[in-house]
């Protein structure tokens, strides 16, 4: 497959004739989407996020910390283990 490296597709959507809206940051989400809803035809939301970003949910249970443990127990045995580092630097603002 092709892997695309942070394409603009609010760029491309723009280039097409669509309005395109591109996003980087958290306080400009309200803005763009009001933006959108507003606009009469259709239009793009491209929201930028952080890959290495964890949606954690309140209450944590017990698999879900004992399958988070056993991923990264792989990453690390499989040599992967800059991914843990990134996954941890992202986390940890």
């Amino acid at each position: 497959g092709t892997e695309l490296r942070n394409p603009d597709f609010a760029a491309m959507s723009n280039a097409m004739g669509i309005l395109g809206i591109r996003v980087d940051e958290s306080a400009q989400l309200e803005r763009a989407l009001r933006q959108a809803f507003a606009h009469s035809g259709p239009a793009l939301v491209d929201v930028r996020i952080a890959t290495q970003e964890l949606a954690v949910p309140p209450a944590i249970k017990l698999e879900q910390a004992k399958g988070m443990g056993l991923y990264l127990l792989k990453a690390v045995m499989s040599g992967r283990g800059d991914e843990v580092i990134d996954l941890v630097k992202t986390n940890m603002r």
